[in-house]
């Protein structure tokens, strides 16, 4: 019934992927939904006296705090793709990058890095309350707010230095394929 008019418009490659999303989904969730199960087991003899059995027991408090957290930001993650996709958000960010007038490779990077903002932009929150919530309560947490807002900053340069060599090679080898053309 409801599905036909999403699946019905969508192509096989659509659905491919679409197909591949949730498998990917359900697979990721399982793999979790066994970690959990297996914590909260005694300390293996064989680590008796190498290993403290309140840290092994506050590290498994850890692990099944961070793979709850997980539950939350993958459904998250896969809900605003999902959205996204369905309301045309690809391609209307496509159509918006392409009327800016660009070569195709400035507009392929300027979408991708587009896509890329968003999608940390939404993890922003998650990230800060992994490391500051979930890490602090634990005592794991070393980094600061400025070393944390400099790593995102780092981040963000290497992207932009990394995808701007992209375009200049790309310039250089077509200027010297005019260059040698002209000679002949």
């Amino acid at each position: 019934g409801g599905h036909g008019k999403v699946f019905g418009t969508m192509n096989i490659y659509g659905l491919v992927i679409l197909g591949a999303l949730l498998i990917s989904y359900a697979l990721n969730i399982l793999a979790r939904v066994l970690n959990l199960r297996t914590l909260g087991d005694p300390l293996p003899a064989e680590f008796e006296g190498v290993y403290d059995a309140r840290d092994y027991a506050r590290m498994q408090e850890y692990t099944r705090a961070n793979t709850r957290f997980g539950f939350i930001t993958a459904t998250f993650d896969l809900a605003v793709l999902l959205l996204f996709w369905f309301a045309g958000g690809f391609n209307w960010l496509d159509l918006l990058v392409r009327g800016w007038g660009f070569s195709p490779l400035v507009s392929g990077l300027l979408y991708i890095g587009l896509l890329l903002l968003g999608s940390s932009l939404l993890s922003l929150p998650f990230s800060i309350y992994d490391t500051f919530v979930i890490e602090e309560r634990f005592g794991f947490n070393r980094t600061t707010v400025r070393t944390f807002v400099l790593d995102l900053l780092k981040g963000l340069a290497l992207s932009v230095l990394l995808g701007g060599p992209l375009h200049g090679e790309r310039q250089d080898r077509k200027s010297t394929r005019l260059n040698s053309s002209h000679r002949t």
